[in-house]
């Protein structure tokens, strides 16, 4: 169904606009390159190479100065401060262990001890707070995919509603209309009959009068129909609203398919799959209404009914 596939194409492009904006609005994670200059010191001061590890925590005090990053630099700067106090009090531990001051020595050592715990507990400190950031990011990006699916799975129903809502209104012109064409069959059949009946030389006064009470029947149906849609029909002439029933419009539309059989003729095969409201903007424009008057009588916004005209421009064959 080409309205069907139509729609579906729409829906797909939604769906890629929406992913594509929700990937824009995602924050995206960048690594500083001073963030890896401390955390390859951290790992080097965790291995005891606390040389090596100041050499790093300089290199990451340039690149910081370099890009005006406070506060990366003053986390370098003190960490470095650390690491030098204990490579300075390790040097001196071995000092006033070979001139055998062992009291000195032993200072030395708790120095280098809370120098090391110092250390450890700031990258424990860095460590926890990473996790806590990753969490809340997972969060927001769970709460995030949640509020994508509820859109996707809202904007899938109302597409789902607006098919079936398209559906039932092109069944039920079909069914009205197959409703009429059976009814004129009827009478036509019943008319013939009627004839034939006539010219026999035997009485057939009870058939005849079951298929005049059949014809009756039927042009009663109809021309309740009819009926119904002239006077609609004048009421928009006479510079009127249309009715909000449903049923008046497609009494509408019924007395236009047969009062204006050409034209309705050329629309239900110059066009696929008009709704009942696309029939109904069809026949106010066959009747000279411009869009403004269009509006007025179908009781729609001017955008609504632009939206109707382009509706209609896209079910031409």
């Amino acid at each position: 169904m080409k309205h069907s596939a139509s729609i579906s194409v729409l829906f797909f492009a939604l769906l890629l606009l929406i992913i594509s904006c929700s990937r824009k609005d995602m924050p995206q994670e960048s690594i500083s390159p001073v963030g890896n200059h401390y955390e390859q010191a951290m790992q080097l001061c965790e291995e005891n190479r606390y040389a090596e590890a100041e050499l790093i925590l300089k290199e990451g005090e340039l690149v910081a100065k370099a890009r005006d990053n406070q506060l990366e630099l003053q986390k370098c700067q003190g960490t470095r401060y650390l690491v030098a106090r204990i490579l300075s009090a390790t040097t001196q531990r071995r000092n006033y262990e070979l001139l055998h001051d062992h009291e000195r020595a032993a200072n030395m050592a708790q120095l280098v001890t809370l120098a090391k715990e110092l250390i450890h507990h700031s990258y424990e400190q860095e460590k926890i707070a990473e996790l806590q950031h990753q969490y809340e990011q997972q969060t927001s990006d769970r709460r995030h995919y949640q509020l994508l699916a509820y859109l996707f799975g809202l904007l899938l129903l109302v597409i789902l509603l607006v098919l079936a809502i398209l559906y039932f209104n092109r069944k039920r012109i079909e069914q009205y209309n197959s409703i009429l064409d059976y009814n004129a069959k009827k009478i036509e059949r019943a008319q013939r009959r009627i004839e034939v009946l006539s010219t026999e030389s035997e009485a057939h006064d009870k058939e005849i009068s079951r298929l005049n009470d059949k014809i009756t029947s039927a042009r009663r149906y109809t021309n309740e129909r009819l009926g119904r849609g002239k006077e609609v029909l004048d009421l928009i002439l006479a510079g009127g609203k249309l009715p909000p029933s449903a049923d008046d419009e497609n009494c509408l539309i019924d007395y236009y398919s047969v009062s204006h059989y050409a034209v309705f003729h050329e629309w239900a095969t110059g066009y696929t799959h008009l709704t009942a409201r696309l029939y109904t903007y069809l026949i106010l424009q066959d009747m000279g209404k411009q869009d403004d008057d269009i509006a007025r009588i179908l009781c729609v916004s001017p955008s609504a009914v632009r939206s109707i005209k382009s509706r209609v421009k896209a079910r031409k064959k």
